[in-house]
């Protein structure tokens, strides 16, 4: 174990075991005289207004003053509070968000897929991962919930869904701003302000953001930065409420990003079986890699907008309340980039730009108050509309590159493929849950959700340029047709599935909760809209996954501390993965026949006393390829490469086995001027033991473990109408990557995470 491994491992030991010293080993600690009590987080996880602490299941929920706090803006920081999100990226088109290990698996993009993981902000589904890669501003919460979530919500997903609730207009005056200035040119203005506009009838309120920041790295082929990042998000709102029993919340909202993004550095060289070393190769061109540095030719961008209106009613029934949800959203996607990152003349251009637009209606009832039988139930409706247009353009390096370097480089060199694909899906859903309690103690909870999914799609490809291959030439037309195939195909989906859901929980008295539960949920079928190696279908079968779940929720001492735990199993079949050709570099669409996930999650939060508080989290997950024989191979296999290899058993990518997180706060009294602030010191880490970031899981895509510290230190007044304060993120300035992956040319490709940032902010707010 290296140094550094050591130090971040007695780092999160030390932080994990202060709050257990503190919640078992010093129970005097609770005990004492401090009236403090861990703060309730309300959730809407049911449909109803709860305490977190009420809902039998697995939830998760960061209050909007724990996200300013942290300086929180993204899913990605957000996976790194709760251990058993996974958030990774390539660019936004290529994001994944997994929950227990499940989700989307690792890979490039494909435009028929659907998420796992449900994205829900304001009630609103949003189909495109892509959207959870925008800043998130003016929260009042977030949740994330585990496992299947088809009896309770619109659409269907197999492996959880996260819900951002932004702050609401009020009809009282309220105003909040913040600028923030760091290294790497980082600048970030936030601000709201909402407020009556008729009393008592109609409020609004707007929210802004702006953030820019300088590229981390430097691209030796040019000398200019790349991988910066420039923000710009907006929303507004109205509330109207004609009568005390009815009201409209109507939202608008623009985000756009603009980045030179996003570039892998060359990370490492390993020998390809064909025994030609990359450095060979890049030597015929007078080029010279450099490991550890981006050196790309072509040109990089990673530019997308999005927006949408939505429209949510409410009405107060007796003893429920009606709701609808209508909604429609955009998403366009602009980028450009180097897709085997380096500056050799092998692809001038590779690009995929997307049009998309969504429409979606929910129609729910759910009971208020406190009822013998509690129920949800719902109609929903979601279309999705999406058009595509790809190129890829060879160079001079292709063949010698991608090939073998005894092989004439015009068979690519000057080709272009052009492709375009158009891809439409409706979804109807009804579904319904009804919590029966039984007695003050027990409660019986059944659900039941019908889904019909109609997804039709169609791709085609033209090649153009290149020199004819005929005569002698006409032996190289197949390798030509592997890499830029013409020609096309119509691909249509529809599938009916049932889905369910059954609880049954015991409160042993008010502080303790236990429950078990067991879900049937579905993913829809997929549509394959890429050129395709020979053998994949362009029709994917619809994924089903069973999930079992034990768990126990407490509040001790007082409720100074909450200790949460949860065991789940889950098994799901026909798995929907996204899986890469090493050689062609092509990814599509297949079912694996099983995977697996199970494991512990562990949560506590306390405060022992008003000046200090703190969390811990940890996930145990075991998620493996339960079946899966005819896996792709990897790009190191030796010769012969066999049609297909073995990965049953393997771990699944992306999922470390271990995760954990942890953090405090301390404040305490001082005086400014003869007033009244806080000084505060805040720390937050977060570890990931090695997971493999393929998916072939090559030994070259190896992740080791990780530990990254952020930390904030400042002054503040006691009623938070002001604050000043300094963070570091990435403290100890850990070098990692994000995802790694071998090319059969012989050298190792990784996008590095963020080095250590640091910076100010100021943040006012009445």
């Amino acid at each position: 174990m290296t140094n550094s491994k050591a130090l971040s491992g007695l780092r999160l030991t030390t932080l994990l075991m202060t709050g257990v010293s503190l919640s078992l080993i010093a129970p005097s600690a609770f005990a004492a005289e401090d009236t403090a009590t861990v703060q309730e987080v309300v959730v809407t996880a049911r449909h109803r207004e709860e305490n977190a602490q009420n809902v039998p299941a697995a939830v998760t929920a960061i209050s909007g003053e724990q996200l300013a706090a942290s300086n929180t803006v993204g899913i990605g920081q957000i996976s790194q509070m709760v251990p058993s999100v996974q958030f990774q990226t390539v660019n936004a088109r290529n994001s994944q968000i997994n929950i227990r290990g499940l989700g989307n698996n690792v890979g490039l993009a494909n435009d028929g897929l659907d998420p796992g993981v449900g994205f829900y902000v304001d009630g609103v589904y949003y189909n495109r991962p892509a959207a959870a890669t925008f800043d998130l501003i003016d929260l009042e919460r977030i949740e994330t919930l585990s496992g299947p979530q088809g009896t309770l919500y619109g659409k269907n997903t197999t492996a959880g869904a996260v819900l951002v609730t932004t702050a609401s207009p009020s009809f009282n005056f309220g105003a909040a701003g913040e600028v923030s200035a760091g290294n790497y040119g980082y600048v970030q203005a936030k601000g709201s302000v909402t407020g009556p506009i008729i009393a008592d009838r109609l409020a609004g309120r707007f929210s802004f953001s702006y953030t820019d920041r300088e590229g981390f790295q430097t691209n030796l082929f040019d000398g200019k930065k790349i991988n910066d990042y420039n923000n710009v998000t907006a929303r507004g709102q109205m509330l109207f409420t004609p009568t005390d029993d009815f009201k409209v919340r109507v939202i608008a909202d623009y985000n756009r990003q603009q980045m030179h993004c996003c570039s892998a550095e060359i990370s490492g060289l390993w020998n390809p079986p064909t025994g030609v070393s990359f450095p060979a190769i890049a030597a015929r061109f007078g080029y010279t890699p450099v490991v550890g540095q981006v050196d790309v030719d072509a040109p990089v961008k990673a530019n997308q907008e999005s927006g949408g209106v939505s429209v949510e009613a409410d009405w107060d029934l007796p003893g429920a309340v009606l709701t609808s949800i209508t909604a429609w959203r955009y998403w366009n996607w602009s980028p450009a980039s180097d897709l085997i990152q380096s500056r050799l003349d092998d692809f001038k251009k590779s690009q995929v730009i997307d049009r998309q637009n969504q429409f979606t209606q929910e129609l729910r009832i759910a009971s208020t108050g406190e009822n013998t039988v509690d129920y949800v139930g719902g109609l929903y409706f979601f279309r999705e509309k999406l058009e595509a247009y790809g190129t890829t353009q060879y160079g001079a390096a292709a063949i010698p590159v991608l090939v073998s370097p005894l092989l004439p480089a015009l068979i690519l060199n000057g080709v272009t493929q052009s492709n375009n694909n158009a891809y439409k899906t409706d979804s109807y859903a009804a579904f319904g849950q009804a919590t029966w309690n039984v007695s003050p103690k027990v409660s019986l909870t059944g659900g039941l959700r019908y889904t019909s999914d109609t997804k039709k799609g169609s791709y085609n490809a033209v090649v153009t340029g290149g020199l004819p291959l005929a005569g002698p030439l006409a032996a190289f037309a197949a390798i030509r047709a592997g890499f830029a195939p013409a020609g096309g195909f119509v691909a249509r989906s529809k599938k009916d599935a049932w889905g369910g859901h059954l609880n049954l929980t015991y409160d042993v008295n008010s502080d303790i909760m236990t429950y078990v539960s067991y879900s049937r949920g579905s993913r829809s079928g997929g549509l394959n809209l890429n050129s395709l190696p020979n053998g994949a279908s362009a029709v994917i079968a619809p994924e089903t996954i069973d999930a079992y779940e034990a768990g126990i929720k407490t509040r001790l001492f007082d409720r100074r501390l909450t200790l949460n735990a949860a065991a789940f199993v889950e098994k799901d079949e026909d798995y929907q993965a996204l899986t890469i050709d090493p050689v062609l570099l092509k990814a599509y669409l297949s079912n694996i026949p099983e995977v697996t996930s199970k494991g512990i999650e562990v949560s506590a939060q306390g405060r022992p006393s008003e000046s200090v508080s703190f969390y811990a989290s940890v996930t145990y997950d075991e998620a493996v390829y339960t079946k899966f024989p005819n896996s792709p191979c990897t790009a190191e296999q030796p010769l012969p490469v066999p049609a297909t290899c073995n990965l049953s058993g393997a771990a699944l990518p992306g999922v470390p086995k271990w995760a954990a997180s942890g953090g405090f706060e301390y404040h305490r009294p001082v005086s400014l001027g003869g007033k009244e602030a806080q000084f505060y010191l805040g720390v937050d880490d977060s570890f990931r033991s090695k997971l493999n970031s393929t998916a072939t899981v090559s030994i070259y895509g190896i992740l080791p473990s990780r530990s990254l510290v952020n930390a904030r230190a400042g002054l503040r007044s006691e009623d938070r109408s002001w604050d000043v304060y300094g963070w570091v993120k990435n403290l100890t300035d850990k070098d990692y990557l994000t995802s790694s992956q071998a090319l059969s040319p012989g050298y190792v490709i990784g996008f590095p995470g963020d080095p250590q940032t640091w910076g100010f902010t100021f943040r006012v707010r009445r």
